[in-house]
């Protein structure tokens, strides 16, 4: 619309000037007349030129357009020279036009239009049409007639074109928003570079596997990742995988899958949380380990309740010697633990799924504690600092009091084998503008090497001869299933810190 306006105003000018520039005035079948109508037309199409450009009508403008042209250029044949050859392609060009943005079979009435108002134009500039008039006029009818129905079918195989190119566009579109949204969401971190390193294309998860960078696309991968640039320059195959790195200390150990793209200029690397993996293979472990003992359990608590049954028994002869006592105490202390392994097994395939409540830290560390205390054999001195009164989180009581259970047992035995008294403190603060509630149980013992922050939550691992190595792998997984963390936290004046930092999703108040 904007260049047939445009082109309009060009020609309008053109039948003003055009006159004087090549001398034809005295040629003109009626001069002031055509001056009018070349003055209005040059003033129309200025007119139209500014409607074009304000984007406003477009369907009713795109009708009147063509009628205006064959109009105004019929009046200035009518008042031009006697030559109309012109005039009649001007017509078929305006036909065209009109065709191509109407785009419908009924704009070959503007081709017909134009036809009858050259005979018109002819009758009244001659006072009727000449016997060899005829067969010019015919021609130029035909020519502008031949011309609206090929551009026609031309408007019709581009509007069909033009469809079929919409709907590809919205299926590509489309497609590449679900193939965005599949792969932000994958669980796994994708990365394209090129053969230089520099980031092309990555997803969500990669963002964060590496730290959350402030800059990443465009940028080289060398400034993000250094470990993982040096692997990429050993890629000499089509694939190659990877050994464990990590971007900083905060982040996770990643095991990267790098693999040249068909073109050879790009290389896709696959990024997996080492964490995970290990994870889901201890869960698959514990999973048939829990079957397996569900299947024994039974036979394995029968002899073995009737061993410290016999021992107990045992223990009360009064002829026996200190020596075997010591004996029976090994045997009935080794048979508990055969106990427990069997019960914290069981627990771990049989958990259930936590049913989340408001808690009231406070009151509810209160209560564990007064509770906890009564079943223990010995006097433990367990110390609150600064809980609020108002703090409250979303956790299952009865899991967080298995969590609780399993890390204050753990840190009150390590309190007395290093200062020989159970002592231990419990504290709780917030983080992050008070929208993430922590708890600290902190023991008095020699503390944890940092390089063993992550073995100690693995199944089975212990460090004292008498544990099972699975309570600490159980707190973790319960305070999972509830949306917390579970994490040890370096302290500088010695003993252990776990800390539970619970659901950031659930605000609760610190007043």
């Amino acid at each position: 619309m904007r260049y047939y306006s445009f082109i309009r105003l060009l020609v309008a000018f053109y039948f003003l000037v055009s006159p004087s520039i090549f001398d034809i005035l005295s040629t003109q079948h009626n001069p002031q007349f055509y001056s009018s109508v070349a003055i209005s037309y040059l003033i129309v199409a200025t007119l139209l030129l500014f409607i074009a450009l304000s984007e406003q009508r477009f369907n009713l403008l795109s009708i009147v357009k063509p009628v205006i042209d064959i109009a105004f250029i019929s009046m200035l044949a009518y008042a031009g020279p006697p030559e109309t050859a012109g005039h009649a392609v001007l017509m078929a060009i305006v036909s065209v036009f009109a065709i191509l943005l109407i785009r419908h079979r009924l704009a070959l009435v503007y081709g017909v239009a134009a036809s009858i108002a050259l005979f018109i134009v002819n009758y009244l500039k001659n006072d009727g049409i000449l016997n060899t008039d005829y067969m010019d006029l015919s021609l130029q009818a035909f020519a502008i007639l031949s011309v609206s129905l090929l551009g026609n079918i031309l408007a019709r195989r581009l509007t069909n074109y033009e469809s079929e190119v919409l709907e590809n566009n919205y299926l590509i579109n489309d497609m590449h928003q679900l193939n965005s949204s599949i792969i932000n969401n994958m669980k796994r971190g994708l990365i394209v570079v090129s053969n230089l390193g520099q980031i092309l294309y990555i997803n969500k998860i990669a963002w964060y596997q590496l730290g959350s960078p402030t800059q990443s696309t465009g940028h080289n991968i060398k400034e993000i990742a250094p470990e993982l640039y040096h692997q990429i320059s050993k890629l000499s195959g089509n694939e190659f995988e990877g050994t464990i790195f990590r971007t900083n200390q905060s982040s996770p150990r990643l095991i990267p899958r790098l693999s040249k793209l068909d073109n050879d200029n790009k290389i896709l690397i696959t990024l997996e949380d080492y964490s995970k993996i290990t994870k889901r293979i201890q869960q698959e472990k514990l999973a048939s380990l829990g079957q397996l003992t569900a299947s024994i359990a039974h036979e394995i608590r029968n002899p073995l309740s009737a061993i410290n049954q016999a021992s107990q028994m045992f223990d009360e002869i009064e002829t026996a010697t200190q020596q075997e006592r010591d004996l029976l105490q090994i045997i009935q202390r080794q048979s508990k633990r055969i106990n427990n392994i069997i019960e914290n097994v069981q627990m771990v395939s049989k958990r259930k799924t936590p049913v989340r409540q408001e808690v009231y830290l406070n009151r509810f560390l209160k209560s564990f504690i007064h509770e906890f205390k009564q079943g223990l054999k010995y006097n433990a001195e367990i110390q609150i600092n600064t809980v609020g009164e108002n703090i409250k989180v979303k956790f299952d009581q009865s899991q967080l009091k298995q969590v609780l259970s399993n890390l204050l047992e753990n840190g009150l035995k390590y309190s007395f084998i290093n200062t020989k008294q159970y002592t231990i403190q419990i504290s709780a603060g917030a983080k992050n503008n008070n929208k993430s509630i922590y708890l600290d149980i902190i023991d008095q013992g020699t503390g944890i090497p940092i390089e063993k922050f992550e073995q100690i939550f693995e199944p089975f691992y212990t460090t004292n001869h008498d544990g099972t190595g699975l309570g600490l792998y159980i707190s973790k997984e319960l305070c999972e299933a509830n949306g917390a963390q579970l994490e040890p936290i370096p302290i500088a004046f010695g003993g252990a810190c776990f800390r539970i930092i619970f659901d950031q999703n659930y605000y609760g108040t610190t007043d």
